[in-house]
């Protein structure tokens, strides 16, 4: 039965050896993303364009009508229903997940108005405009006040 259960091969590696330096909790919090996220993450790549960023979010089996994207106050913030059914009640191991799941980007240097999203194939792909800098003004005159200007 307990071949039906995935291995971890740091846990069982590090029970045959001596302990690593960074092999505890809060060490190995910055490098599994499941301790970070636990059950309520999923997984976000995000690639820096000329124009704009792309950020592409795992969501396999997710109905896109349970899939929220939504931008306020300079965040951008992705939600998801996850209802996974089980199949048997008797199940020895499952790594199945239902219930609520949510990230939230920074939307600093974003055009807020432009950005687009699409859904295929498990993958959400959201496009996000680079904000274009503002050009500065032409050259121009600034006056000197003087002392006696009230």
């Amino acid at each position: 039965m307990y071949t039906m259960i995935p291995f971890n091969a740091r846990r069982e590696f590090s029970r045959h050896r001596p302990a690593f330096p960074f092999d505890d909790r809060f060490f190995r919090s910055f490098f599994d993303l499941n301790d970070r996220m636990g059950n309520m993450g999923f997984r976000v790549d995000i690639h820096d364009e000329e124009t704009h960023y792309l950020l592409e979010a795992e969501l396999p089996g997710v109905p896109q009508d349970q899939i929220q994207i939504t931008a306020d106050h300079d965040t951008l913030t992705i939600t998801a229903d996850i209802q996974s059914q089980r199949k048997s009640e008797n199940a020895c191991y499952s790594e199945r997940r239902m219930g609520h799941v949510s990230r939230t980007f920074n939307l600093d240097g974003i055009d807020e108005n432009a950005i687009t999203a699409a859904y295929e194939n498990g993958v959400l792909t959201v496009t996000l405009p680079k904000e274009k800098p503002a050009k500065p003004a032409g050259q121009r005159r600034i006056p000197i006040g003087g002392a006696d200007q009230g």
